[in-house]
């Protein structure tokens, strides 16, 4: 990633920085394998003990939270700024975040606030750069700030300061170090006898000295030739699509059937038609960690007639691709000739209840589901298109599509028929 170079020494709101912090000697950065689930979307944060250079989970872009009508684009002391990231990592821009401590959101080990990465820009993202020095703090607003010195990074909605220490916090890129919003400060008077010494002190003017865990660096480039521009990546809808694909796929082989009966409930005049708000807590509802703007950016793309609806089986399609090869078509037709004992070329719901075998399911194998919960969950899934109990060819084969989109290759496929209908 780029990292900017100052001439001057100067920071200015675009500018790319790495956020290094003093007590833990890391650099601030986020990891997109780590969801946290108290918000819509958001990411852990910490700090890396190794030596990191400006990459896509480092990199922070200094942008503006409100206009204040300032001369020019430096950053000064006491504005109130975002500290996001680029759109590299997650496709999307995320904000540096905290909120007040509650039952449901507070520091993993320290207990102190949270911090995180949210794609929402509200006001706990709001954030201010304060002067190291207490005596200077309020003397300093509205100077310009210079790149890799000292300072403090006040979260503008608690009045609390960023912190890092060297509280191990492991993910998949090792050990790191935690990251939350804590004043930190020295139990000594020193600072504040010698300003009464001097006759500076005022009623307002914090005196105590912040401990080196308050103490953070927004650190420039060292060589012009690192603040080359990357190209932005396009973020697509079929990005996001191809994105909550894998979600759903990941809630195994019966997640579309399972969305699909989640839209039919939601749909409460039978048109197959979903509204922006039904669409989104479907999603919500099945598990999906969606956003409203992604939800929105979705319905956009399958609102045909522009009507601010999405037909719910034109998503479904999408999501689950039509295609299925002709290796797993006909495990499916085996299996439906198995069940089509008197060959009439129908099938009863019965028959397909007397013949399913649950005790090869990996949630059964592995302890985590009782076979009878297993057998209602997939009974519960036989929509068929005619409400008679019959389920034709084309009925069954539609119902192995949805299963089909969760195997990544026909030979899984072709086993995971042979133990669910005893075939050959």
């Amino acid at each position: 990633m780029q990292q900017t170079f100052s001439k001057d020494g100067l920071l200015r709101f675009g500018d790319h920085v790495l956020v290094k912090n003093k007590a833990s000697k890391g650099v601030l950065v986020f990891d997109s394998g780590d969801r946290i689930t108290s918000y819509d979307e958001a990411y852990a944060c910490t700090t890396t003990d190794k030596s990191t250079g400006p990459c896509a989970r480092s990199a922070i872009v200094i942008t503006k939270a409100e206009e204040d009508f300032a001369p020019d684009n430096l950053l000064r002391y006491g504005q109130k700024i975002r500290l996001e990231s680029t759109t590299h990592l997650f496709g999307k821009k995320t904000y540096l975040h905290s909120c007040q401590i509650s039952p449901l959101a507070f520091a993993r080990f320290s207990r102190n606030q949270e911090v995180c990465m949210i794609t929402r820009n509200v006001y706990n993202t709001v954030w201010k750069v304060v002067h190291a020095n207490p005596s200077l703090r309020i003397s300093s607003v509205g100077e310009p700030v210079r790149a890799n010195e000292e300072l403090i990074i006040e979260h503008c909605a608690t009045a609390q300061f960023l912190s890092s220490d060297k509280i191990q916090y492991g993910n998949e890129f090792g050990t790191e170090y935690e990251v939350s919003v804590c004043s930190q400060t020295t139990n000594n008077k020193s600072q504040q006898l010698n300003l009464e010494k001097v006759g500076k002190l005022t009623v307002d003017q914090p005196t105590k000295l912040n401990l080196d865990q308050n103490i953070w660096y927004l650190m420039t480039a060292e060589d012009p030739s690192l603040a080359a521009p990357t190209e932005e990546p396009v973020y697509t809808i079929d990005s996001l699509i191809a994105e909550i694909r894998e979600k759903i796929k990941a809630r195994g082989t019966l997640g579309i059937r399972g969305l699909a009966r989640m839209f039919k409930i939601l749909d409460k005049n039978g048109n197959q038609h979903l509204d922006g708000e039904e669409f989104l807590w479907g999603l919500k509802d099945f598990g999906l960690d969606i956003t409203q703007t992604e939800a929105k950016k979705v319905l956009q793309a399958f609102d045909k007639n522009r009507n601010t609806t999405v037909n719910f089986n034109e998503f479904l399609r999408a999501i689950r691709g039509n295609a299925i090869s002709d290796e797993r078509k006909a495990w499916v037709r085996r299996a439906y000739q198995k069940l089509d004992v008197n060959g009439d070329g129908t099938v009863r719901l019965d028959d397909i209840a007397k013949l399913y075998d649950v005790s090869k399911h990996p949630r059964v194998i592995s302890g985590q589901s009782d076979p009878r919960e297993i057998y209602m969950t997939f009974m519960s899934l036989w929509d068929t298109q005619v409400a008679d109990g019959i389920v034709t060819f084309d009925e069954f084969l539609d119902y192995y599509r949805d299963i089909s989109a969760s195997y990544d290759d026909d030979a899984a496929f072709g086993a995971m028929m042979r133990s669910a209908w005893k075939l050959e």
